[in-house]
């Protein structure tokens, strides 16, 4: 297993993330702490199958990850630092821009913004990405989503274009979307989630357990709240519940990717 606590503190560049929570008041928080802009950024911002997308990993590898942000996008360094930590575990890293230069913007109305980047339309993006893909040699890919992501990933899972699926804090994602899961799927939920709560993802590990064809992973966090891998304060306890999902999320991929 990697160990992605570790590799934060040897990065030199412990995440000072946001809170995440998709109000429309997210940027009077007091408990959003700005996130610190010297990382040291080890992929490179490139066109890949007609997005943006930060990539990062060796190029010689066979499997990828996708990785598919929540509204803020894949400009934040913070998303581009777990890039670089997924890449750092052997995978070609891609990691798009789904919003084409136009993330959500804090203290905006989130209601406009979500009709001219719906993520029911993000698969419609995601696919140019995979036959990109397979395209220069890579065999098996993963998709982890967050937030936003989730609901991306979870359309992807319903078809034969990725091997193994991580949902971190899916919003948007339904009971329907799990239904339809035909890979091997992990889900992890936050215990104070409002947005993706855990009576939900209770209801999305009692459908994959009806479904024993396919392999699944549900996990409740305890004491987290939305968007805790993504976006948190430097607080000893919301670094190693971050790291801990990473971690998760890595597993997962090491089961399914690499075996």
């Amino acid at each position: 297993m990697v160990d992605l606590a570790n590799c934060y503190v040897e990065s030199g560049g412990l995440f000072l993330l946001l809170n995440t929570n998709l109000s429309l008041d997210i940027s009077k928080n007091d408990a959003n702490i700005e996130m610190s802009s010297d990382y040291c950024e080890k992929g490179k911002v490139k066109q890949f199958g007609g997005l943006d997308c930060y990539i990062s990993g060796p190029s010689h590898s066979e499997t990828a990850i996708i990785l598919i942000t929540d509204v803020f996008g894949f400009a934040p360094s913070h998303s581009r630092e777990i890039a670089d930590k997924v890449a750092a575990a052997g995978y070609y890293t891609v990691l798009p821009d789904f919003f084409r230069g136009d993330p959500y913007q804090h203290g905006a109305p989130l209601t406009p913004w979500l009709k001219k980047h719906a993520p029911e339309e993000g698969i419609k993006d995601a696919i140019p990405i995979i036959e990109a893909l397979k395209g220069r040699g890579i065999t098996k890919i993963g998709v982890a989503g967050f937030c936003w992501g989730g609901k991306v990933a979870a359309d992807l899972s319903k078809y034969p274009y990725v091997e193994a699926t991580v949902l971190l804090h899916p919003t948007y994602t339904t009971t329907e979307d799990i239904q339809g899961d035909k890979v091997p799927i992990s889900i992890l939920g936050g215990e104070k989630d409002t947005y993706c709560k855990p009576e939900l993802v209770k209801e999305f590990e009692n459908i994959l357990k009806s479904k024993p064809e396919v392999d699944s992973f549900v996990k409740i966090v305890p004491g987290v709240d939305h968007g805790w891998t993504l976006r948190y304060n430097s607080s000893e306890f919301a670094l190693k519940k971050a790291a801990e999902s990473h971690n998760d999320m890595l597993d997962w991929f090491e089961m399914h990717l690499r075996y």
